[in-house]
């Protein structure tokens, strides 16, 4: 294992220039042989670089995502003469006093690798131990990746770049300490035991230590086998993965931060779900009033009414650097949650939350990338996860359902949180767009008029019949650019555009009120 400094260094420069060679190249297979080789290469030197790996391998490309799905529990292992002297250390015995049986090939994760084996008393179970060096290694990578996603330059200013520094040591800290691991797995075992379809692996306290932890062996079947069910059983699976998710971060303030496919496992029987979850080592507790500074937005963002930027401060962004997109933190805020606006079920396949966002934004994007508080990773981690799994499942569920209970238990907390908006409503969802109308008029009459969230119009073509939509294109008018125009106003009330054809007699009208 490249455990020391130079040929870290060496392998870090080699990264390096795959990821340039990925990035420059515009041939599909020269840009898949490059892709394999950086995954490869990513495996090779573990810690850090497979955990971003195994982030990326959850990301919207599917042809990307396919390649660094690799990573997450396919990725070479250590051979098992350089893993037993770990487990002979930690248990101070010989192997065969506390096993019976293990198999030798093992699962390689970022920081260790995990064996199936069979314990003398006949549980089965899963050993997960530290690869030997990868603290060293870890914080030598810390160093080397040099925070280069960071903005560079004058953006600098206002990053709280130490702060995010801080958190991540803080939580690779707490992952290569398995105690601190075992304990989170127990809390969080307890915490899910009455969500339905969850299930936490025991922890085998008596087995575990530092750098070795034991749990029960508990298996399921991959997210690509799951998403092949039937549409009954993918949507009880959906349906249990977002209870559990809002359960873990509104109820409990406990979530699992590091969600990538090798983490979860899936299943079906007796008529109920199964999710199973492993590896705790990233868990991230998130205090009451965040909770509710987040129930809040989204209680915001389904009534339409208030200002989000006091929120937005409870979790900790910088007001200097919100200031300034004030005037489009409600359609920001609107995009994020839009699931729980919709009183029937939601396909996030359909989001398209980044592309919105970053038209909503423009230029301003690093303001508002900038502006979030370091904790916040983890919370959008997971979030992230849950979305990646709802999207694979296929089967669209509804969030509001899902929030109510939440919003309900939290109601007397929530309406004494003051966001009444200033008197110009300035950055309020008083100042956006209520609906979308389309009327269609035959001389002083009326022959349509439809009436849709103002929110339909990211998709004003799909409303309109064929002939409809072939006139206004006919006149010059491209709904995307229409659609990016909107998003650009933060769903300002305004006009979209009149149409009068003198032939038929008739005017076509679409605008936001």
């Amino acid at each position: 294992m490249a455990n020391s400094v130079i040929s870290r260094t060496l392998g870090y420069a080699d990264l390096a220039l795959k990821a340039r060679k990925l990035r420059r190249s515009s041939d599909r297979e020269v840009a898949a042989r490059a892709r394999s080789l950086l995954v490869e290469r990513m495996g090779k030197l573990r810690g850090l670089p497979q955990k971003m790996g195994q982030l990326l391998s959850m990301g919207d490309d599917v042809e990307r995502s396919s390649a660094f799905s690799t990573l997450t529990d396919r990725a070479e292992p250590l051979p098992f003469d350089e893993i037993e002297p770990a487990l002979r250390e930690a248990w101070g015995v010989e192997l065969t006093e506390v096993v019976r049986s293990i198999e030798t090939t093992g699962l390689a994760a970022s920081l260790g690798q995990v064996h199936r084996a069979t314990l003398v008393d006949g549980t089965d179970v899963a050993i997960k131990v530290q690869y030997p060096g990868i603290r060293k290694a870890a914080m030598s990578d810390l160093k080397m990746l040099g925070w280069l996603s960071a903005p560079a330059g004058d953006l600098r200013r206002g990053f709280d770049m130490q702060g995010y520094r801080n958190e991540i040591l803080r939580d690779l800290d707490e992952e290569l300490d398995y105690r601190i691991e075992a304990g989170y797995q127990k809390r969080f075992g307890t915490i899910m035991r009455m969500q339905a379809g969850w299930n936490v692996p025991e922890v085998i306290e008596s087995l575990s230590t530092e750098h070795v932890l034991v749990t029960r062996w508990v298996d399921g079947e991959r997210i690509e086998a799951a998403a092949l069910r039937t549409p009954q059983e993918r949507w009880a699976l959906a349906t249990s993965m977002i209870n559990g998710f809002f359960h873990s971060l509104f109820s409990a303030g406990f979530i699992h931060a590091d969600p990538h496919a090798g983490n979860y496992r899936f299943g079906y029987s007796n008529d109920e779900p199964r999710i199973v979850l492993y590896d705790f080592g990233s868990m991230y507790g998130v205090p009451v009033e965040h909770r509710l500074a987040i129930l809040k937005l989204i209680q915001m963002t389904m009534d339409g009414t208030g200002d989000p930027l006091k929120p937005l401060l409870s979790l900790g962004f910088d007001r200097d650097l919100l200031e300034p997109i004030r005037d489009k933190l409600a359609a920001v805020c609107g995009t994020i949650f839009e699931p729980f606006t919709r009183p029937g079920k939601f396909d996030v396949r359909d989001w398209g939350r980044g592309e919105r966002i970053a038209d909503i934004l423009g230029d301003d994007k690093w303001n508002f990338r900038m502006s979030g508080p370091p904790w916040l990773v983890f919370v959008m981690r997971a979030f992230h996860g849950l979305t990646y799994y709802l999207d694979r499942l296929g089967a669209p569920v509804s969030w509001s359902i899902a929030i109510r209970p939440h919003l309900q238990a939290n109601a007397a907390a929530l309406a004494a949180i003051d966001v009444k908006p200033a008197p110009d409503a300035r950055g309020a969802f008083e100042g956006q767009a209520r609906y979308l109308r389309i009327r269609v008029r035959e001389g002083d009459r009326d022959k349509v008029l439809l009436t849709f969230p103002a929110r339909a119009a990211d998709n004003l073509g799909e409303l309109m019949d064929e002939e409809l939509r072939a006139r206004i294109i006919g006149h010059g008018y491209d709904f995307d650019a229409i659609g990016k125009s909107i998003r650009r106003s933060g769903y300002a009330p305004q006009s979209l555009f009149e149409i009068n054809d003198v032939s038929t007699n008739k005017t076509a009208s679409v605008w936001l009120e």
